[in-house]
């Protein structure tokens, strides 16, 4: 396993900034936003592309400071009921796929989209609840219409370069649980996987543990993020909370860099769940907690993840 850094915080770096930034901290790996609502600051796909030696030079930039390059991110919604947001994020993610192929990375993350709830609907729906009696209807609507053909098309783009989607679950979006993730993946096939965020799972009271292993290696990727709660306002509200992330005391919970949320024992069981279930890939620090600076927060932790990851194969028992 190794630990590395999602690039989406760093909007305002260029891409050697970026790599000098993750050698500093000690993170060796990273999962790279490459468009859509990860922006293209630091990577544009298309742009590079235009040149034929764009991608091998992006390639050695990072070596050049001793980075890998783990997986590329388009986190967007290319099923938008708004057909200009849904064909620029679908022309981001195709360029992405496009880019992995050329620089030999085989995990594109993302969501999978949230659709409007019909055909003449001018804004996402996120179907939560069986009722009222129609909502249900709504959400087979969208599976049926709109997510499956869509991922279906993709994946064929996919299957062609032979990489893998790893979707993260995330209430929002249709894709948001242990059980919407495999229902797409049965749907459509083994190259849809799992970019596994335990952030989200903790708030809505899901096991990471337990999910991990259901999803097996379903699992591609993985997002080192924590998140605690505010009990206080939970104990009021509950919590699904629209609050801004940066409201501190206001929010019902927080995202926290890994161990600020959580114990150390606790990202242990985590570690040992991945390993389990097959994963030896990059734990990519998201880092979103308000409390710390980037560089405070990555520093520590890459320090915290050292101490729990497996960096060897696992051995075998003598008896």
């Amino acid at each position: 396993m190794k630990a590395g850094l999602f690039t989406n915080c760093f909007k305002d770096k260029t891409w050697e900034e970026v790599c000098i930034f993750a050698s500093e901290v000690g993170l060796t790996s990273l999962e790279v936003g490459a468009g859509a609502l990860n922006g293209k600051s630091h990577c544009d796909p298309a742009e590079i592309m235009k040149e034929d030696s764009g991608p091998r030079d992006f390639v050695r930039t990072a070596e050049k400071h001793g980075i890998e390059i783990g997986s590329l991110s388009c986190m967007g919604n290319p099923v938008h009921p708004d057909k200009k947001i849904a064909d620029e994020h679908a022309a981001d993610l195709v360029a992405v796929i496009e880019f992995s192929s050329r620089i030999g990375v085989k995990v594109v993350n993302g969501f999978a989209g949230v659709p409007g709830a019909g055909p003449d609907a001018l804004y996402p729906n996120w179907i939560g609840l069986p009722y009222p009696p129609e909502y249900t209807g709504y959400a087979k609507w969208q599976w049926e219409e709109k997510l499956l053909p869509f991922w279906k098309e993709m994946s064929g783009k996919l299957k062609k370069h032979n990489i893998t989607y790893g979707f993260e679950m995330h209430p929002g979006d249709s894709v948001y649980n242990t059980s919407t993730l495999i229902k797409i993946r049965d749907a459509i096939g083994e190259n849809m996987g799992c970019c596994f965020d335990p952030t989200h799972l903790f708030w809505q009271r899901i096991d990471p543990v337990r999910s991990i292993l259901a999803l097996g290696d379903a699992v591609v990727n993985v997002h080192a993020q924590d998140m605690n709660f505010n009990v206080k306002k939970i104990e009021l509200d509950g919590v699904l909370d629209y609050t801004n992330y940066e409201d501190y005391e206001n929010r019902a919970w927080h995202f926290k860099v890994p161990g600020y949320g959580h114990d150390e024992n606790f990202w242990k069981n985590i570690v040992s769940a991945l390993r389990r279930a097959g994963f030896d890939g990059s734990l990519n620090v998201e880092h979103q907690d308000s409390m710390m600076s980037y560089r405070e927060g990555f520093t520590k932790s890459a320090e915290f993840l050292k101490r729990i990851i497996f960096n060897e194969p696992a051995g075998k028992i003598i008896y």
